[in-house]
């Protein structure tokens, strides 16, 4: 019974640190769903690093084992060592990856993220060769108490911690988990310094919202209306202009015949009637459905994956206070595989294939699904983004295709793909045979290269 009480310190230590290497873990591959083509290439590249250090430092561990003379105070160290390298480093990494290529993203993501993992997976033999022995072999303990750290981190990240407060704080949080598994595992005489740090990052972790709220109004020189995080990145809106994640997606200021606008005029006056069944996949500053409610006098559905867009969107828009707007948080393929109805036309408005949580609904996997949706003269619109390539328009106009028989592209930012024939001449490709599908994300490749 008494090595149980020696062994708790510890063994509380050891959690928190496991708790933080996923806190960790899952901000790092949040941050890089948004720079990669895929999100598989984000998950991929996570899990690489994080296995990779945590199988060098658990080497390096048991090569110098014999060499370490006191395991406890190198435990606390290296807490001390990943929280300080994750509040200067890990923190940073959002403004880090914009600025780099897919390759440039992945390269830099592992050398960022090697060191803290190999430090953390030092800490786990380390926790074992501390372990007061007796009868029973504790190496399973260990491992459990691991596992469960690690569980509760990554719960608390997911479902916590990045929702409600955002990456940066996650990985203050994570850094605070450090500290405190190094209070607890330090003698008396050396938790000064942890006790230190972690009073400079409590406060931090209250006051950081507001500092780079002060910051970002300083950069652009307008004062920020609305503000907050959300599970797919920051939502700011100033200027008139809604920013997801620092980029601009949709601005109050368009004119009337921007694409956001006249798009629903491309897809519903085909109909030549107003009992129209629409759905509206994709709030954002509410333009798209606010047109679609002059051009019709029913019920329309307006699905929006992300429930901060909707509270920014009450805030400088009256569109969802129209009683005939019926909301649902959700995805929209998600949304659309599991509903009964059928809509006379679909629109979608939503952020560009880059994406990782958008590109689907550029797939032909997503326009099969769609099709399907629609009535036997529906017509489905896709607002494309304008770019050169016409390879771009290609891909797009193949993948529709493979689900509805006639195409149209009406302006430069949006397709018409209809099941019946439109008073217009179809679009015309000009490249080889090639589709978007979700096994191999061509358009967002090929949009990328545009980008450069």
């Amino acid at each position: 019974m008494a090595a149980k009480f020696q062994n708790l310190p510890i063994q509380i230590a050891l959690g928190l640190s496991a708790a933080s290497a996923l806190i960790y873990e899952v901000v790092s591959t949040n941050i890089l769903f948004f720079y990669f083509i895929k999100s598989s290439y984000s998950i991929a590249t996570v899990l690489s690093v994080f296995l990779l250090g945590l199988g060098i430092g658990s080497l390096i561990i048991y090569k110098s084992s014999e060499k370490i003379k006191n395991k406890k105070t190198l435990f606390g160290i290296l807490q001390i060592l990943v929280a300080v390298y994750s509040f200067f480093i890990l923190a940073n990494l959002t403004d880090i990856a914009p600025a780099l290529s897919t390759l440039g993203v992945f390269i830099a993501s592992f050398v960022i993220l090697l060191i803290p993992t190999i430090f953390l997976g030092a800490v786990f033999p380390l926790a074992g060769s501390i372990f007061i022995k007796k009868k029973k072999e504790i190496m399973g303990l260990v491992y459990s108490l691991d596992l469960f750290g690690a569980i509760a981190g990554t719960i608390i990240a997911g479902f916590i911690l990045i929702p409600l407060l955002g990456n940066r704080i996650a990985i203050l949080f994570g850094a605070a988990f450090n500290l405190l598994s190094a209070i607890i595992i330090f003698p008396k005489k050396k938790k000064l310094i942890p006790i230190a740090l972690l009073i400079i990052l409590l406060p931090l972790s209250i006051t950081l919202p507001n500092l780079i709220l002060k910051n970002n109004s300083e950069k652009t020189g307008s004062e920020i209306e609305f503000y907050a995080n959300s599970p797919y990145g920051v939502i700011e809106f100033r200027n008139s202009h809604l920013f997801i994640g620092g980029r601009s997606q949709c601005a109050l200021s368009y004119p009337e015949n921007s694409s956001a606008r006249i798009m629903v005029h491309f897809a519903l006056e085909p109909f030549n009637r107003q009992d129209l069944k629409v759905l509206n996949i994709g709030l954002g500053c509410g333009q798209t459905l606010a047109r679609i409610l002059e051009m019709v006098n029913t019920t329309v559905d307006i699905v929006e994956i992300n429930p901060v867009i909707v509270s920014a969107n009450r805030v400088f828009s009256n569109v969802l206070k129209d009683k005939r707007v019926y909301l649902k948080i959700a995805d929209g393929l998600t949304y659309l595989r599991r509903t009964h109805k059928t809509y006379d036309s679909i629109l979608i408005d939503i952020e560009n294939p880059t994406i990782a949580h958008a590109s689907n609904l550029y797939t032909v996997e997503a326009f099969r699904i769609i099709s399907s949706s629609l009535t036997k003269e529906g017509t489905f619109a896709l607002w494309t983004y304008n770019i050169e390539n016409k390879r771009y328009y290609d891909i797009l106009y193949y993948s529709l295709k493979e689900s509805f028989p006639f195409v149209y592209q009406y302006d430069p930012e949006v397709m018409i793909a209809s099941k019946k024939q439109l008073d217009k001449e179809e679009y015309i490709p000009s490249t080889q045979y090639e589709i978007n599908t979700i096994d191999r994300n061509t358009l967002t490749q090929v949009y990328l290269e545009e980008a450069k």
